[in-house]
């Protein structure tokens, strides 16, 4: 009696051992695009111990996937935007909200894009030149800026390019249309309108530029102004209040 009672304890106990090594924890959120408007029917995975989970978010973006204990690959892609990976770090299982994930929507080409309320804004592709004298090479910008409202902007880079050109000098263009100049004479120095700005990567080609600015005219130059430069490319814009 006492074995049979003993060979039982030993089956329930391997038995809850099997279901705890198949239960699994959840991840909830919400699926955004960049206007924070819902994306419907966005293919969302989790990979984790060699196990993969699948599923899609319903019409208001919303989404629940299972996922197992451990190191966590969540990925989240739908046609027409960037894609976005999340690694996450889990030891045990949790119904756990993940919050709002943003997908950017993917740029009709390379070039800048101001992020407005409900679309993209591309900012005019032009090209600056210098003029040189004994003394300095003074640059300039030509063509027309494209008008933006508004002082905190946030721009979207994508980058066309091979090889990939990710950087970009951001200067401010006084009333007679120059960047600055570098001065040869009595000594060497840059005298360039250099402003600051933030850039942060969302995946190799594709980043986001934050700038915060008073009126007046800009330009993102592709790379930057050396002591070599006379001719290059950039973007031109203005600001207004």
């Amino acid at each position: 009696m006492f074995r049979k009672i003993f060979v039982s304890v030993i089956v329930l106990l391997l038995a809850s051992k099997a279901v705890c090594a198949f239960e699994t924890g959840t991840l909830r959120g919400k699926v955004i695009d960049g206007f924070g408007k819902p994306i419907n029917f966005a293919n969302i995975a989790v990979v984790s111990n060699g196990s993969k989970t699948k599923t899609t978010s319903d019409a208001t973006g919303v989404f629940s996937i299972d996922y197992n204990p451990g190191n966590l690959k969540l990925t989240f892609d739908k046609e027409g935007y960037v894609p976005l990976y999340v690694p996450l770090s889990l030891d045990e299982k949790t119904d756990l909200s993940v919050g709002d994930i943003t997908l950017w929507k993917i740029p009709p080409k390379g070039g800048l894009f101001v992020v407005g309320e409900g679309d993209y804004r591309e900012i005019n592709n032009t090209e600056y030149y210098s003029e040189a004298s004994s003394k300095e090479r003074r640059f300039y910008v030509k063509g027309s800026p494209t008008v933006i409202k508004g002082q905190d902007l946030r721009i979207i880079d994508f980058q066309t390019d091979n090889p990939l050109v990710v950087g970009k000098t951001l200067y401010s263009v006084d009333s007679k249309g120059s960047l600055g100049s570098i001065v040869f004479y009595p000594s060497q120095k840059y005298v360039l309108n250099k402003e600051e700005d933030t850039y942060t990567r969302i995946v190799d080609n594709v980043g986001m530029r934050k700038i915060q600015l008073p009126p007046g005219r800009y330009f993102y130059c592709t790379g930057e102004i050396t002591i070599r430069s006379k001719i290059g490319f950039g973007f031109y814009f203005e600001i207004t209040s």
